[in-house]
């Protein structure tokens, strides 16, 4: 007996549903389910093996950072120089700080008195100190063997002027004339520099003028920077005198004269040692009005055989002047 074409038509069907379901189940043991892109990746218990591992795989690729970290280091420099006013000096210092780089505070340490500056390496402190205060001025002692051995063997003289902070070490370089207007004592470079005389000067004392030059330093009122308290009437007045140290005597000058001059060299420009000479410089001082910063003290003789100390400094705004102390040796 024959099948109906319905039979046929239903056989079929049937047929063609487990061929359906056979393939079905056979996709289901060999590959993952598709994951899109948005959907949640997670694994249960019902998970198939090979599933749950690809979705494993997933999750650790997706955790690993798309980016390389870079480390940035502070580059190892050092602080330029200090920023300096008109006469080159501010008379502070300055930390520079890196961005992100934490910084100690120094600790504090004592300040140095203004006559000493800090040495070139770290030397043991004498015993006793090589500059002593007096109530006398002539009776001031100046260790010069602790100055030239622990500060700088340059120095040869010690100047102090009662009335004001002027109270340095005076040094002269054996070949530079110029060398200590831009150094300092410990012999680093820039200012303040120190106080000084040239080679045109002996170091005796005996020359009939000599010259001591220091900076005007107005920002720290350092150096010979309180020469300008002379400008004053009253205080020319009242301060008469000031010394000079050496390691075999003390020196005493009174002063006779504040004076504005010009810029001019004085030992290149006027013989001191010829007697007309001298006594032509000295009368145009003497003869100067006693106004303004310019001041003469009444009863001083000046001669031909008087030992003279000039005290020289910058003038503000004035380059091309000098702002001059005279003193004559009187012991």
């Amino acid at each position: 007996m024959g099948l109906g074409p319905i039979s046929v038509a239903l056989l079929l069907v049937i047929v063609g549903l487990i061929i359906f379901l056979c393939i079905k189940l056979k996709e289901g043991k060999n590959e993952p389910v598709a994951v899109a892109e948005n959907a949640s990746l997670e694994v249960s218990d019902d998970t198939p093996k090979s599933v749950a591992d690809k979705i494993q795989e997933e999750l650790k690729e997706s955790e690993e950072p798309e980016f390389e970290i870079i480390e940035f280091r502070t580059p190892d420099v050092e602080p330029e120089d200090l920023p300096v006013d008109e006469d080159g000096y501010n008379g502070e210092s300055m930390e520079i700080e890196f961005p992100g780089e934490q910084t100690t505070a120094p600790e504090e340490t004592e300040k140095p008195e203004s006559t000493e500056e800090p040495e070139t390496e770290p030397t043991a402190e004498p015993t006793q100190k090589p500059v002593s205060k007096s109530s006398d001025p002539m009776n001031r002692v100046i260790d010069f063997t602790t100055l030239q051995t622990k500060k700088n063997g340059h120095i040869y003289a010690w100047i102090s002027v009662p009335g004001t902070n002027i109270d340095y070490p005076i040094l002269r370089h054996p070949t530079d004339d110029g060398y200590y207007l831009y150094h300092n004592l410990n012999g680093s470079e820039g200012y303040p520099g120190c106080i000084y005389t040239e080679n045109w000067n002996s170091k005796d004392w005996n020359d009939p003028v000599t010259v001591m030059y220091g900076h005007d330093m107005r920002s720290t009122g350092t150096m010979f920077h309180q020469l300008h308290k002379f400008e004053t009437q009253s205080f020319f007045d009242k301060n008469q005198y000031f010394y000079v140290y050496t390691p075999d005597k003390t020196l005493k000058y009174e002063i006779f004269a504040a004076y504005v001059h010009s810029n001019e060299h004085l030992l290149a420009n006027h013989d001191f040692n010829n007697e007309d000479s001298f006594e032509a410089f000295f009368g145009t001082v003497l003869a100067a009005s006693n106004s303004g910063a310019n001041h003469v003290r009444d009863g001083v003789t000046i001669t031909s055989d008087s030992k003279i100390v000039t005290l020289s400094t910058c003038i503000k705004n004035k380059p091309n002047n000098r702002y001059l102390i005279f003193g004559v040796l009187v012991n």
